[in-house]
């Protein structure tokens, strides 16, 4: 309550809000609904001393006592100005937004007249990042290529994951894949469907489970860590901003919490909308790893949220160590390194929707989650690594393959070819990583 207070009393007192003309002319075209976003709240919850002093449970406990609180009361006048326009409103407290249903041309005229400082924009919508699905046959073997590229299989005589707990924000899991029904934590959340357990029909998120963690015909990097999910995206593989702030906020109040989140999906460009979330998942010691994106090889197309600060965003290479046509390569829109790193991510093998079927796809959604399960086994053999350990350890231990000149023309940060616009600080190997 004391933390509570002491922000409370800290918050700035607002001015004016404004209407983003593209929600202007999408309510005049019959659209319903808008995101009312108000100043965001969790920078200063996170730099709290109070909060700062605390580790663990305590800390995530008093970190969502606090943000809930917090964005409640800021959110409480524009609640009660929108029901008394007739609008249906739901509220979130992982990003200080309020989504808000029911609108005309009228009513978001007045509810725009509300004296503060907010914004009334469009909701953010977003797509997973896969480019190629092919059933596979005949894919028994020890380890995948993507697998052995980034040498797991030396990993584990150290650690195969055990003790971590991976989120999976993607289109569900298949629980009953034979690879996957055993690694379950017993975490999940639908806010699409509401369904009582995890379950995948379009099978993206299966696929990108597999990959971190799956515990058969050698798809998964880490294969005694532990999945939770949350239905970020839809059947059709398409993402609501409320919907996926809705997943976020769940990740940290999960049973078990995750130590890692994978997110292999995104849109748009230099789009800060998840960053509370993702500052706040940082604050309560969760990595967070995002695809970089499918939109080919030009420079500065990057996708949000992974071409933001604060996380650990993934490129897609090949077999042959090369950089795959598809991935998005850097900078982002502030001239800085993206992505982090790269990973395997063309013609990867892993899980399906049926009980023991397997597909490969294509994109930097599959090397995503191959830098998730990296992460995890570095976790599990350095308990007392943070995302800064572990992004360090990633980056100074990663391979160097050879960096064509279309992506040197990209930019250099440094004085040679590594990091790089494409490849980032390099192709992951998690053997080095873990000094094997």
């Amino acid at each position: 309550m004391k933390l509570l207070l002491v922000l409370a009393a800290s918050l700035a007192v607002a001015a004016a809000g404004t209407v983003d003309p593209a929600l202007s002319l999408a309510i005049q075209q019959g659209s319903t609904e808008a995101i009312l976003a108000l100043p965001a709240i969790v920078d200063q919850v996170q730099s709290n001393p109070s909060l700062l002093s605390l580790s663990g449970d305590a800390k995530v406990s008093a970190l969502v006592a606090s943000l809930q609180g917090l964005t409640s009361a800021a959110q409480a006048p524009y609640v009660q100005v929108a029901s008394s326009l007739g609008l249906e409103t739901q509220t979130y407290w992982g990003s200080n937004i309020i989504h808000v249903k029911g609108l005309t041309s009228q009513t978001l005229a007045s509810l725009a007249a509300t004296p503060g400082d907010f914004t009334l924009r469009k909701e953010v919508t977003v797509r997973m990042t896969p480019s190629v699905i092919v059933e596979s046959k005949n894919i028994s073997q020890a380890a995948q290529w993507g697998v052995e590229k980034i040498r797991a299989p030396e990993a584990w005589a150290r650690t195969q994951g055990e003790g971590i707990v991976v989120c999976i924000i993607d289109t569900g899991v298949n629980l009953g894949h034979v690879a996957l029904a055993d690694a379950y934590g017993g975490a999940w959340s639908d806010p699409y469907y509401n369904t009582a357990g995890p379950t995948d029909q379009q099978g993206h998120g299966s696929h990108c489970t597999g990959t971190i963690l799956g515990r058969a015909n050698g798809v998964g990097v880490a294969p005694a860590a532990q999945w939770v999910a949350c239905r970020g995206l839809n059947h059709q593989g398409s993402g609501t901003e409320a919907n996926l702030i809705n997943c976020a906020q769940w990740v940290l109040t999960a049973n078990p919490r995750p130590n890692i989140v994978s997110n292999s999906w995104g849109g748009g460009g230099n789009d800060p909308w998840y960053n509370q979330v993702v500052s706040a998942w940082r604050t309560a010691d969760i990595i967070p790893v995002f695809a970089i994106g499918n939109s080919g090889s030009s420079c500065r197309s990057v996708i949000s949220p992974g071409d933001q600060p604060n996380l650990i965003s993934v490129g897609a290479t090949t077999d042959t160590d090369a950089m795959a046509t598809f991935s998005s390569r850097g900078p982002n829109a502030a001239g800085a390194l993206k992505p982090e790193v790269s990973a395997p991510g063309n013609n990867i093998v892993s899980c399906g929707t049926g009980a023991n079927n397997y597909v490969t796809m294509s994109g930097t959604s599959m090397a995503t989650p191959h830098t998730a399960g990296a992460i995890a086994l570095l976790m599990s053999a350095n308990p007392s690594f943070g995302y800064d350990e572990i992004l360090d350890a990633l980056s100074t231990s990663a391979a160097h393959p050879t960096v064509s000149s279309a992506d040197r023309n990209c930019g250099l940060p440094g004085p040679g070819d590594f990091p790089n616009q494409a490849f980032g600080h390099g192709r992951i190997d998690i053997a080095a990583a873990l000094g094997l």
